[in-house]
């Protein structure tokens, strides 16, 4: 009877270290992805991750997720011994810039969730580099020259124009279609016409293949400053330079800014040519416009005009983040043509402060105290929201800060929301994740909340902590 108890009591400690072994046998052909680059509007992969039940145990597969920019589809749920599945990955961003992510896996595996950490790049389509050149202050009557680099990171160019404004004059060596990673260079000459600052834009203008009328423009923003001339310009520009601030690729308002032009001279009337803007384009529409001006024609001694600028609201964020503009203005004074530097700062339509979480290192099985992060919103349109809120790898959200965000917080200009982010570490080691929220109607919320798609302009904040 002993030795029966006895091989009944050891068969169970086989049948519970078995199990164990089998759980702890669950494993995944690799536990990190890099996709590389792409440009807005493209993807990278499919890559695939494999996940296979090496015990003697089922695997229940409960939940596959990707978070950030990148999304997956798979054929995983009951996994029998020796069997495995596939979970393929696409990167699909279209936020300039790095991003991270990460796939939970969740099963009844001890080691469950396993995580799959994903990197990416999002290039802007055409980079200008330096993106601000800075000339320094030169002598009138001489010149100084820098050169800009332009690179293709997106499909053929089609170079339709390359264009300055003010004192500013370009050569180039850039063929009339840039190749894919092709580069040129444009040597931009500065030769100032009058002392004091003097703003200017480098414009490389390109038509959109298959469309007439479409056309794509990137911008490098040219400044310098003139000095040693005695004569006096009869042209005055308040304010010398127009800032747009902070705007949002989802823009429902139409910003203006007003200049206005004053002929100082007490005896020579100012003859005005044209006004003109140079700026980004998107999609065929023009970052900057001029809405009205009556500024054109003669301006008697000490009498003003106006120009008002326009900043559309029917467009796309252009590339990079920093629109540089400029009106220029031609007319019969010294100094022309006399310049307006334009500016406005493209942000996402959300923005997290921090933009990413590192929490101490944390006993396993044990959770962390939360931190706080502020979510605010950069949209000035009304009706959108944010949904859902999805949490990878070992973190958690949890109520916390003054106004906390909900499941599907609402957001409006310049509102904010908190949320709280706990750390819960199953295993030791480096753990990733992210949050990510959904732009509600940006996305299609069928696609996003029923068919768990992802959102290409999905807005994150990265997480990472270490289990001990």
């Amino acid at each position: 009877m002993f030795l029966r108890k006895l091989s009944h009591s050891i068969l169970l400690s086989a049948m519970c270290v078995t199990g164990l072994q089998a759980w702890a046998q669950v494993s995944l052909s690799t536990t990190s992805l890099s996709f590389g680059a792409h440009t807005p509007g493209n993807v990278n992969g499919p890559q695939t991750v494999t996940l296979s039940n090496r015990g003697a145990v089922d695997v229940i597969v409960s939940s596959v997720a990707a978070s950030g920019g990148f999304s997956e589809a798979n054929n995983c749920s009951t996994l029998h011994a020796g069997q495995s599945c596939t979970i393929n990955v696409t990167f699909i961003s279209a936020t300039v810039g790095s991003a991270k992510g990460v796939v939970t896996i969740n099963s009844n595996a001890s080691a469950s969730p396993q995580l799959v950490n994903l990197a990416g790049l999002v290039l802007t389509p055409i980079a200008l580099v330096p993106g601000n050149a800075s000339f320094g202050t030169v002598a009138v009557g001489a010149s100084a020259t820098k050169s800009v680099t332009i690179t293709d990171n997106g499909g053929a160019f089609t170079i339709r124009q390359i264009a300055t404004s003010g004192d500013y004059a370009q050569t180039n060596n850039c063929p009339a279609t840039l190749s894919t990673g092709q580069s040129c260079t444009v040597n931009v000459t500065f030769r100032p016409r009058a002392n004091g600052s003097r703003a200017g834009v480098l414009s490389i203008t390109s038509k959109d293949a298959g469309f007439l009328t479409s056309l794509s423009g990137f911008t490098a923003s040219l400044s310098g400053s003139g000095s040693g001339s005695t004569l006096t310009s009869q042209v005055s520009l308040q304010p010398s330079a127009v800032s747009f601030g902070i705007t949002s690729p989802v823009n429902a308002l139409t910003p203006t800014q007003t200049i206005n032009l004053t002929n100082t001279s007490s005896s020579m009337s100012l003859s005005v040519q044209s006004v003109s803007v140079l700026g980004p384009i998107s999609a065929g529409t023009p970052f900057y416009s001029i809405g009205s001006s009556n500024c054109v024609g003669m301006l008697a001694p000490g009498s003003h005009c106006s120009i008002e600028v326009v900043q559309s609201s029917n467009r796309e964020a252009p590339d990079p983040a920093a629109a540089a503009g400029s009106v220029m203005i031609v007319d019969n004074d010294h100094a022309s043509p006399n310049v307006v530097p334009l500016s406005a700062s493209i942000l996402p339509e959300v923005t997290f402060t921090p933009a990413s979480v590192t929490f101490a290192p944390q006993a396993v099985g044990t959770t962390s105290a939360p931190k706080v992060v502020l979510v605010s919103s950069n949209i000035d349109e009304a009706g959108l929201s944010l949904i859902p809120i999805a949490v990878s790898g070992e973190f958690n959200l949890v109520p916390a800060g003054t106004n906390p965000c909900g499941p599907a917080p609402g957001v409006g200009l310049g509102t904010s929301c908190t949320l709280g982010i706990t750390f819960t570490p199953r295993h030791p080691g480096t753990i990733n994740g992210a949050v990510t929220f959904t732009l509600y109607p940006e996305c299609d919320p069928e696609n996003v909340v029923i068919l768990h798609k992802a959102c290409p302009n999905a807005q994150v904040t990265n997480l990472s902590g270490t289990g001990q």
